[in-house]
């Protein structure tokens, strides 16, 4: 069995970048995504978990109920082979309300691709049924 390479501080920056600029880009095409995920992706959010398919799935209604968003981190630790960060999540839906949550996330690589997201949100500024940006599905 391989060992897993870690990735260098600046490989795991470089990776958690792409990912949120591809996230937040809505021109974003699904298969995109697997050059930053794992087949075998899974998201837990809030208490709700996602695989693959689901997070495509949450990424295209976001694409759909947003005009823009945006993501800046405030905290970044990694030792290469997982990492964790507090970052905030704006967003401007189409109506032209706004949305922040801040977010503590905790992820794991393997192969230098994003394997497991496991976080929490909390709603800062924005209605309260906006509370599930974080694991929003298509109605």
């Amino acid at each position: 069995m391989a060992t897993e390479t870690a990735m260098t501080q600046g490989e795991v920056h470089e990776l958690l970048d792409r990912m949120f600029a591809a996230f937040t880009d809505p021109a974003t095409k699904p298969e995109q995504f697997a050059e930053l995920l794992t087949p075998d992706y899974i998201q837990r959010v809030d208490g709700k978990q996602l695989d693959y398919e689901g997070f495509l799935r949450h990424s295209q209604a976001l694409q759909a109920g947003l005009a823009s968003s945006s993501v800046s981190f405030e905290h970044v630790v990694t030792d290469g082979v997982s990492a964790a960060t507090v970052h905030v999540a704006e967003a401007v839906k189409i109506t032209g309300e706004r949305i922040r949550l801040k977010v503590i996330a905790y992820y794991q690589f393997r192969g230098n691709r994003i394997s497991l997201v496991d976080e929490l949100t909390h709603l800062i500024e924005g209605a309260a049924h906006d509370r599930d940006l974080g694991s929003r599905m298509p109605d």
